[in-house]
């Protein structure tokens, strides 16, 4: 009786403690979760990292912050709100530096404490969770915004592709559960771009890209969700057999296999300890932590409706497909295939904007996707096509070599095309970087016409000078001088007879092109700043000088 009374007492006393599990804090619970049923183990020692983003992917959202230990992922100094409106990119990190600021002066002053006993509020707090190694932790605060929403939206587009992904995997002879990797790289957005020129569900990079599938100016499979995953498992597939880990095969995926067969070299198949101790310029935060972020993803996703009640699921895509034996033009496909050019991009992710614009051709040998709900055949409508619209060659491109002082906008502008246009042939990112020496391939446009310069009478009121005296200004280049007289750097080289046109300096006299202008007057060109004085002499070229404004 009395074995019986102790057992209930120990019994109600566990219940207790799970119920009230004592003051909450900042830092995340260190919780084992091995996911052995699912092939995949979370090594001893990675824990506290696949826990950090289950919580992530999980618990907070894009709405939240998490600022953290770059080392240790289970020091989270606080979980900032950035609030319900979206913040500016650029707007989110100066919040954030903020913090971040502050919590590496805490820790600071921490470590020049003496005596750590008399410390109070935030100090005390800060000291508690970081227990050692002050200075360096203050060295390693790093901010991670929440996922939450994101995830939640991935699992439900992933219904679009994630059957027909795992049969691919099947195929290639691996686990099924490689296909949660998408979650971790792109949160399955199909034009998903990273500033590092990554692209699609399965973000491959364009050299990685194009070792597996067709990565050009008219198509890059890395945009087709379903093309891009027979690369991927190519990819992993080689990773595995080359380093025999799945943890090193996964990050490898990331990080590059040349850099794993370096740190397998030197610490074995020690997953743990190559993530602390193996060191290379490009192994980081992202290539330390992606193993454990895909196990977390799958963790997520193995209990997705425990996460995410109420999911709806997209419904898998039902396509047909036929491999163009011609190339034939973006209008020739809309009006056969009766869809529109929303359609076809919609089915074929994979064809990029200067086919869909008209300014290339779909290529020949592409599989073109369409509805399986249409209820025809693409090879008999493909067969109504007349002859003259079938090509057996690809439109030609024009290039143009980047010269010094040249912007992507200028660029554009000389052609008579588009930024974006640009950027689309040329896998430009974001930041619109152009260097000296790139070759630049052009849409098809027209070259701006340079105006000719004759000479008139003097006598006219009216005059135009042939050649007029100009003096270079800090901060000019040929093609900005070139823009300014309308006329081109290859002109200008000519006529000044430049060995070097990357050259130039302040006060330089160089010749340029005159204009037609009344004589003796001033005349205002479109920048303001731009004041410009004509005197003409009939003996020497006159000086032309624009007035900088004071």
């Amino acid at each position: 009786m009395l074995e019986s009374i102790r057992i209930f007492i120990l019994f109600a006393v566990f219940l207790l403690v799970s119920y009230f599990p004592g003051n909450s804090s900042a830092s995340i619970p260190n919780e084992v979760h091995t996911l052995s049923q699912y092939h995949f183990t979370t090594p001893p020692g990675l824990q506290s990292k696949v826990q950090f983003w289950k919580k992530i992917y999980s618990e907070y959202s894009t709405q939240h912050a998490l600022v953290h230990d770059t080392k240790r992922l289970d020091i989270v100094y606080e979980v900032v709100y950035l609030g319900k409106k979206p913040l500016s990119r650029r707007a989110r990190e100066r919040k954030l530096e903020k913090i971040k600021r502050k919590y590496r002066y805490i820790l600071r002053k921490i470590a020049k404490s003496k005596n750590k006993e008399r410390l109070k509020g935030e100090e005390k707090r800060v000291f508690n969770l970081v227990k050692k190694n002050f200075y360096k932790a203050s060295r390693n605060i790093r901010a991670q915004l929440g996922q939450k929403d994101r995830f939640r939206k991935g699992i439900e587009r992933s219904g679009l592709y994630l059957n027909k992904i795992k049969k691919i995997l099947k195929i290639y002879n691996l686990p099924e559960e490689l296909s949660v990797l998408p979650h971790v790289e792109s949160s399955f957005q199909i034009g998903a771009y990273s500033s590092a020129g990554a692209a699609g569900i399965w973000q491959f990079t364009r050299g990685t890209g194009r070792l597996f599938m067709r990565v050009g100016y008219d198509v890059d499979e890395r945009r087709d969700p379903i093309l891009a995953t027979y690369g991927a498992a190519k990819l992993l597939k080689k990773n595995f057999e080359s380093v025999r880990s799945w943890p090193l095969a996964i990050t490898a995926y990331n990080h590059g296999l040349q850099g794993m067969k370096r740190a397998k070299k030197k610490f074995g198949n020690n997953f743990v300890r190559i993530i602390d101790r193996y060191k290379s310029r490009t192994f980081g935060f992202a290539s330390k932590n992606f193993y454990a972020e895909f196990l977390a993803a799958l963790h997520v996703v193995k209990n997705k409706n425990k996460y995410f009640p109420n999911l709806v699921i997209n419904k898998p895509v039902d396509i047909v497909s036929f491999q163009l034996p011609h190339y034939i033009d973006i209008r020739t496909a809309m009006k056969y295939f009766d869809m529109s050019n929303e359609d076809i991009a919609k089915t074929n992710p994979a064809l990029r904007r200067p086919v869909l614009n008209g300014e290339k051709r779909i290529p020949k040998g592409f599989v073109f996707q369409s509805p399986a709900s249409n209820l025809v055949s693409l090879a008999g409508l493909y067969g109504k096509i007349p002859k003259r619209m079938k090509y057996d060659g690809q439109l030609r491109s024009k290039w143009y070599t980047v010269r010094r002082g040249d912007t992507l906008s200028g660029v554009a502008l000389r052609f008579r095309t588009s930024v974006s246009s640009l950027k689309s042939f040329n896998h430009i990112g974001r930041r619109n970087r152009i260097y000296v020496g790139q070759v630049l391939q052009l849409p098809r446009g027209k070259t701006r016409r340079q105006p000719s310069f004759r000479q008139v009478d003097t006598n006219q009121k009216h005059i135009s000078t042939k050649l007029v005296s100009y003096s270079v200004r800090r901060h000019d280049n040929l093609s900005k001088i070139a823009k300014r007289f309308d006329t081109s750097a290859n002109h200008l080289t000519r006529i000044n007879r430049f060995k070097n046109p990357n050259a130039l300096y302040p006060g330089q006299r160089i010749k340029v092109p005159g204009q037609d202008l009344l004589a003796n007057k001033v005349i205002t060109k479109n920048n303001q700043n731009d004041k410009l004085k004509l005197t003409v002499k009939s003996s020497r070229v006159s000086s032309l000088q624009p007035k900088t404004k004071k």
